[in-house]
């Protein structure tokens, strides 16, 4: 790759009234040149003046300034140069090239090139309104102070070059207008060396100097700066420039390990992957005019944010204990373990743990106290203050040990503090708090009792050796107990969203089960055809069948064959309904008793029936929260129903609501906290049923018999980063044929056309499917998921939910419509091209006035399935082939060009973009189809990289673990010129 030798970096510029900030990516191409970047820490100097300050950079940084850059350097403008004899060395030497801005001469905006980045931000107008020279002087200093002096080791300013002295006095002056740039301690903050031509005594120097500012302010100006020094130089004429400028090498070393054995003391000396990311960061918030100081702890978890919610999951944890033996004992070890685990992932700065406590602990932890002080009945509590001086200082005994090791351990530590506490902690169970991490909600049940997130799995689980979406939990992590073999699929990280819905239709189920199996031989693969989608919704008997499909994991042809079965039993008749056999032929009579046995026994059917067979079905015990077969297949499922009294529509789901929803979403999730891992499988259906603790429920069909609108929502919730699906299949039961021209005549009669009448079809209608498919099917266009609808429609009155009689004319009028769909074979190949993902292997730079991005497209079936050999297989006879932005890439499917060292299906891509946020496509063409875009197309280099935390400088909440470079490891070097 071509290196970018442009050294401009920051530059303020004014246009049409308004001050505009700009920042190339000149500080990221230099540091990410460093041969060890998460080891070695820079040295940042800030130079401002002009003709000698050139001179001094030729001597300091090795190289010839002046013909490289000072033609090019345009007024206004800071340069960023590295002295390349420290590149090997732990401590990189930058220095920023600066001045100090005219009210004279007008700065011309920086110019993207073709091998580097600009970034231009109006910076916020002033409270005056009005823009002008004092305005660009002003930006200037907030852009010295506020941006740049937090990561600053020493000032050096060339009083020859900025008129002398007062000038000097002026600006730092004006700097010091501003509050503290940072919360770095004072002890950490920059040095200030001034550069003098003179033969005059450097401490008379150094008295006027504090003469001119003290006439400038009265502010102390080692509140913002460590210690100031005078440094002279020798006229030119009489030395060398080396000569001339070795006293200043010294001090300016001698200044800048002041400075760095302070951040070495106060725990902030960063490296050069931290310094960078910080310093992109900073760049961000002052072009946004933020006016907080920057604060190093916070801006860490940018990507990785404390929970906003912990203070309810510590409330939660809190509640288990019942006095202050166990308080302190089981509660404050396991809760300060757990802010440990969070706070120090692998790649995170090794923070002083008192002040990450004091930063983003603290006060959450105090007010979680009090809260649950004001519900304990416990005696002679910890006062809050006790309670947090433990936690604070049992942190620093395990940050202590986790200093001190060769790794990162907080992992490992917290597996120790469970050990230890486990026995006697087993009966400790909760639903809303993962009682591992104490900050999440969990979302599966574990045979034990103890529900888990799946953070926590991702982090103390075992990685399966041949499928890295797919994690292996032998026993609970809380209480050691076997969990038999289970096993829990995520969601790769750059994989769309396939969803998969049921409508409600009593026996006219049957028909989704008739798309699904034709669905299933059309994709042709050893698998079921269920495993395709990640999130599954079904009203009613849809619920039900999409239970058995992805919690018990029954394959189409086992539910189909239970269905008739499953059906004739539900719908047996109540001994009472018989009573209208016998009553004399009056018209009407026989219907009307049989209305009122209904209405007062609650339904047509006694729900005896019903659930018997559901717990012969799913067992009396399974909770939906439980780890099943929809566990390992990593499929999301949720049921719609509806209260009683306000028919209110909520939702169940075995992912226990995870996610926040708006408040006026038009549903409502069963909360965690309402005991929902408590809840039996064949307690959510059909008869209003009363769910202790939870409250009466009747079938979502009322309301919401095609879920599709919710698990379209419950996408955008749950998968925050793929606001909309790239795949919905949606499975209707039939409806009657609706006229294409409504029907308008004249009343035919009361008994037609009344009242009643009126209200039961549109009651009907509004619980039938076709308005929120109608409603749905508009969002096709213009949005990036394939939506297939497949419903049946009668030209006669459609069965009713209960007639077995019919269930045969359902199947058959179902197998017919999918038969004769145009989209079913569409809808196979899409299915297919959402089992290949694409990834980047790293953040993509710029070259040529292109970002080159390298990735690969993978597969989920990995090297280990039958289903991949047959894969490959079927798409070597179609002639199929991958699309990238519409160009066929080289080599087929078997000349080997597609599979990695350890067999699995792996192709790399190269291609160019324009800009990161640009999208584009990856397709899979079969033959002559129309090619359809793999799993999360089209996608944009900025979608790829948040995806894939390419760009988490300070760990991910996963604990994933780089590749680290420790300094022993180091090859050895020459040593480095004395600047070094």
């Amino acid at each position: 790759m071509r290196n970018c030798n442009h050294s401009h970096w920051l530059a303020l510029s004014s246009r049409s009234k308004e001050i505009i900030f700009q920042v190339s990516n000149r500080a990221t191409n230099l540091l990410q040149s460093l041969p060890h970047l998460q080891v070695q820490t820079p040295t940042l100097f800030v130079f401002v003046g002009n003709k000698s300050k050139i001179l001094a950079l030729q001597e300091l940084t090795s190289s010839n300034i002046n013909k490289r850059n000072r033609g090019k350097r345009s007024h206004g403008e800071i340069h960023l140069h590295i002295d390349a004899s420290s590149v090997l060395s732990d401590r990189p030497i930058l220095i920023a090239d600066s001045d100090f801005p005219s009210d004279k001469r007008s700065v011309a905006p920086l110019l993207a090139g073709d091998c580097h980045e600009v970034i231009s931000t109006v910076l916020p107008k002033p409270r005056s309104g009005v823009c002008g020279a004092s305005t660009m002087l002003k930006a200037a200093d907030n852009l010295h102070l506020k941006f740049l002096s937090p990561f600053v080791d020493v000032f050096c300013f060339f009083a020859a070059d900025l008129g002398g002295l007062q000038p000097i006095a002026q600006r730092l002056a004006s700097w010091l207008k501003n509050d503290q740039p940072s919360t770095l301690p004072a002890a950490t903050h920059a040095h200030i060396i001034i550069v003098v031509e003179s033969s005059a005594l450097e401490f008379r120097i150094l008295e006027e100097f504090f003469d001119l500012f003290h006439n400038e302010t009265e502010k102390d100006l080692f509140t913002h700066f460590g210690n100031v020094r005078i440094i002279t130089l020798l006229p030119q004429s009489s030395v060398s420039p080396e000569t001339q400028h070795k006293r200043l090498k010294e001090y300016l070393i001698k200044s800048s390990d002041k400075v760095r054995l302070a951040r070495i003391k106060s725990n902030v000396l960063f490296s050069g992957q931290h310094f960078l990311a910080f310093l992109n960061q900073a760049s961000s918030k002052f072009g946004a005019g933020s006016k907080a100081p920057f604060d190093f702890i916070q801006e860490s978890r940018i990507n990785n944010q404390v929970a906003p919610d912990l203070k309810d999951h510590l409330v939660n944890f809190l509640s288990l204990f019942k006095d202050n033996k166990q308080l302190q004992k089981l509660a404050v070890p396991l809760i300060t373990s757990s802010l440990m685990l969070d706070h120090y992932p692998p790649d995170m700065h090794l923070f002083d743990p008192r002040d990450v406590f004091r930063v983003l602990y603290k006060e959450i932890c105090y007010q979680a106290y009090l809260e649950w002080m004001d519900g304990s009945n416990m005696s002679d509590l910890l006062l809050p203050s006790g309670f947090l001086k433990m936690i604070e200082n049992l942190l620093q005994s395990f940050f202590a040990k986790l200093q001190h090791s060769a790794i990162n351990i907080a992992v490992d530590s917290h597996r120790q503090v469970l050990l230890r506490t486990v026995s006697n902690c087993l009966s400790i169970r909760l639903d809303n708090t993962c009682v591992i991490c104490i900050r999440r909600t969990p979302q599966y049940g574990l045979p034990c009792g103890h529900v888990i997130c799946e953070n926590c799995v991702r982090v103390f689980g075992r990685l399966s050796p041949i499928d890295p979406w797919l994690f292996e939990v032998d026993s609970c992590f809380f209480c050691g107990l076997s969990t038999s073999g289970v096993v829990v699929r995520i969601l790769p990280p750059t994989a769309g969203i396939r969803v998969l819905t049921f409508d409600g239709g009593g026996i006219r189920g049957v028909a989704s089960l008739q798309y699904l199996q034709v669905l299933q031989e059309r994709i042709g693969l050893p698998y079921p055809v269920q495993e395709n989608f990640d999130m599954v919704y079904g009203t009613s008997i849809g619920a039900i069948v999409a239970l058995k499909l992805c919690v018990m994991g029954w394959s189409i042809e086992k539910c189909i064959e239970r269905a008739e079965h499953f059906a004739k039993f539900a719908f047996q008749p109540r001994l009472v309904s018989r009573i209208p056999a016998f009553i004399p032929k009056i018209p009407g009579l026989s219907a009307f008793v049989s209305f009122l046995i209904s209405y007062f026994a609650d339904g047509c059917y006694s729900a005896d029936y019903l659930e018997r067979i559901l717990q012969e079905e799913f067992g009396k015990e399974r909770s939906i929260l439980d780890c099943s077969n929809a566990t390992a297949t990593g499929t999301r499922i949720g049921i719609p129903v509806t209260t009683i009294q306000d028919t209110t529509t909520c939702i169940f789901t075995n992912y226990n609501a995870i996610g926040t929803r708006p408040l006026k979403c038009g549903y409502h999730a069963l909360r965690p906290k309402c005991g929902l891992g408590q809840v039996p499988l064949w307690k959510m259906y059909f008869k209003p049923k009363h769910i202790p603790g939870i409250g009466t429920f009747q079938d979502g069909g009322v309301r919401q018999n095609d879920p599709g609108n919710i698990a379209l929502q419950e996408v955008a919730v749950t998968f925050p980063n793929s606001v909309e699906p790239s795949l919905v299949v949606s499975l209707g039961t039939g409806a009657i044929r609706v006229n294409e021209v409504p029907e308008m005549g004249p009343s035919r009669g009361l008994l037609k056309d009344g009242f009643i009448p009126r209200l039961i079809r549109a009651f009907k209608l509004s619980f039938g499917s076709t308005i929120a498919h109608k409603h749905r099917s508009l969002r096709k266009q213009g949005h990036r998921e394939q939506y297939f609808r497949f419903d049946i429609e009668f030209d006669h009155p459609e069965p009713e939910l209960d007639d077995t009689t019919r269930m045969q004319e359902v199947k058959e009028r179902a197998r017919s419509a999918i038969y004769e769909s145009k989209e079913i074979d569409q809808l196979a190949r899409c299915v297919i091209a959402e089992l290949f993902l694409f990834e980047l292997d790293s953040v993509p730079r710029k070259e040529r006035g292109r970002y080159i991005c390298q990735g690969r497209i993978i597969c989920r079936l990995r090297a280990h399935s039958t289903a991949l050999q047959v894969l490959l297989e079927q798409l070597n006879r179609s002639s199929a082939v991958f699309l990238v932005q519409g160009h066929h890439l080289k080599g087929s499917l078997d000349d080997g060009s597609y599979e990695d060292k350890d067999g699995n299906f792996g192709k790399t891509v190269s291609f160019e973009v324009f800009d990161k946020s640009t999208t584009f496509a990856i397709q899979l063409k079969e033959g002559s189809s129309q090619p359809c875009g793999i799993s999360g197309s089209p996608f944009s280099i900025d979608s790829l990289i948040t995806a894939q935390q390419l760009e988490c400088q300070f760990g991910t909440m996963d604990h994933i673990k780089r590749k680290r470079v420790n300094s022993i490891d180091l090859p050895s070097r020459k040593r480095p010129r004395r600047l070094v």
